[in-house]
């Protein structure tokens, strides 16, 4: 979520050199090689970078020449958010003791899974965390909210708006219970057999989190077909909330795999201020036209299933539920683990949900969709093309800066360099997408120029046109309006504004 998404900011505030010696320093060294080869520097200055700004006092940060104006406000905003709140602080920070906290109702968060039929039996991955949630009253829940999500005292909110605000903070302060033996019961409207119990075979993990494949066992009734089931799950001897979903996938067909946050719905992640209240103050808002599409590759791609996958943390999984599946067509979910918080680790976290969902459905096809401002979808997505080369459908990546000229992050493209330029396409609307030939191996629209540079492009330091993928009808390494020009460490750091986040538009 937004509440990570500004981790940049300490990172970008360092450009000036105006910081702790040491983190200008750690910077200055790693990014050392960013002229001749800028691609490469962001990638080897990641960890230095990261260990420099975690050093820096909020009140060493100054606001870089030239970075953003939207961004005024960043060191409010950067107050706090590095210290996301585990267990531990939650209690602490809500006077608990251990007598409170186990007196409270246990619930399971059941994130929407998936299941796959191998050797005549459905093997679902049940995922989610058992947790404890207090009971808070609008000041203690107002308070959480000016201590874990900085900048929201800013915002000025009708009531709906502070309601909506106060329940996504409350969901947040979820505190995850360790060592739960957990039992559901599973339901599917089309089965011959009403219900059957399935019991996970290991307690849930020091974080509170379960995640393991069970077999359904066949009294369900529920066999093989050609198109997508659904099942429900209720989990048993839990004093509260408990329930989830899951699909059945056909062995073979197509996969949707999409983000979220600024490719279904608008966030607006690069804009801090604007990302904070899209995120926590407002209802969700679709991205025009994104509904219409996916209804239309629902009705008309062969076995067609839907995957959606975030690195939003799990504790909101029912709020992108409610709007995913009010919205878009009922699928699987990855949310971010919540004992994760590093980079690299969320990095590698959205690389292992796609391993595995590409390992579990061997024989279907996938087409995957993301936008330039996520930096790991812009590597991830290449780097699982060319693992599975006979899986890929299409790529589809949306160029935020096209329609949006706020936003001013730079994207890289490189890791797009080796990859057929048949299989992927940078688009502006889904209208550039909705007459593709998918089943037909159609990925692009040829009426909507590429012109890729494989390198850095966009960014508020970028020489030419506000569209860099606009300015010729075929991928190219020109540096015409495209590359960042002059930008020298300050267009690194602010490039590994999205490398960082560890919520939307990571």
């Amino acid at each position: 979520m937004i509440i990570s998404t500004i981790t940049f900011v300490a990172l970008a505030a360092s450009v000036k050199g105006q910081v702790v010696s040491s983190a200008t320093a750690a910077v200055g060294s790693a990014v050392t090689g960013a002229t001749s080869a800028a691609g490469s520097a962001v990638s080897s200055a990641t960890a230095a970078v990261v260990s420099a700004a975690s050093s820096i006092a909020v009140s060493d940060l100054p606001l870089p020449s030239g970075f953003p104006t939207s961004l005024a406000n960043y060191t409010d905003i950067l107050s706090g958010t590095l210290n996301f709140p585990n267990a531990s602080t939650i209690e602490s920070d809500l006077n608990l003791n251990d007598t409170e906290v186990a007196q409270l109702p246990l619930s399971a968060l059941v994130i929407p899974g998936y299941a796959n039929f191998t050797n005549g039996t459905w093997n679902l991955r049940v995922q989610g965390l058992a947790y404890k949630l207090p009971a808070l009253n609008d000041s203690q829940l107002d308070d959480a909210a000016d201590k874990y999500l900085p900048g929201v005292g800013n915002l000025t909110l009708n009531s709906t708006e502070e309601t909506l605000l106060r329940n996504r903070t409350h969901d947040l302060l979820a505190i995850p219970h360790s060592n739960e033996n957990l039992t559901f019961l599973v339901s599917a409207s089309n089965s011959s057999t009403s219900v059957v119990n399935i019991t996970l075979s290991q307690p849930t993990d020091a974080s509170g989190e379960f995640d393991e494949f069970v077999m359904l066992p066949s009294s369900l009734g529920l066999s093989n077909s050609s198109t997508t089931q659904h099942i429900t799950l209720y989990g048993q001897n839990l004093s509260g909330p408990a329930n989830g979903s899951a699909i059945l996938v056909p062995t073979s067909g197509y996969s949707i795999v999409s983000d979220i946050d600024d490719v279904l719905r608008i966030t607006k992640v690069y804009q801090p201020i604007t990302g904070l209240r899209n995120s926590f103050a407002e209802k969700y808002v679709n991205l025009p036209g994104m509904p219409e599409l996916f209804e239309h590759w629902e009705s008309t791609l062969p076995g067609v299933a839907f995957h959606y996958d975030t690195t939003t943390p799990a504790q909101l999984t029912r709020t992108y539920v409610e709007y995913l599946f009010g919205n878009y067509p009922v699928g699987s979910l990855d949310m971010r683990p919540i004992n994760l918080t590093e980079p690299s680790a969320i990095f590698d976290a959205r690389q292992t949900s796609l391993v595995r969902l590409f390992e579990t459905f061997p024989d279907r096809k996938f087409v995957l969709i993301g936008d330039t401002s996520s930096s790991t979808l812009l590597s991830a997505y290449p780097s699982i093309a060319q693992q599975f080369p006979d899986q890929i459908g299409c790529i589809f990546i949306r160029n935020t800066s096209a329609t949006d000229g706020a936003d001013e992050l730079p994207f890289d493209t490189s890791g797009f360099a080796n990859l057929s330029n048949s299989t992927y396409f940078f688009y502006t609307v889904p209208e550039d997408l909705y007459n593709l030939n998918i089943n037909g191996g159609q990925c692009r629209n040829d009426s909507i120029p590429q012109n890729l540079t494989f390198g850095e492009m966009g960014g508020p330091f970028t020489n030419g046109s506000t569209n860099p993928l606009s300015s010729s009808s075929s991928d190219s390494t020109s540096t015409s309006g495209a590359r960042i020009v002059g930008a020298g460490l300050g267009t690194v750091v602010v490039a590994m504004i999205v490398g960082v986040i560890s919520g939307v538009g990571f």
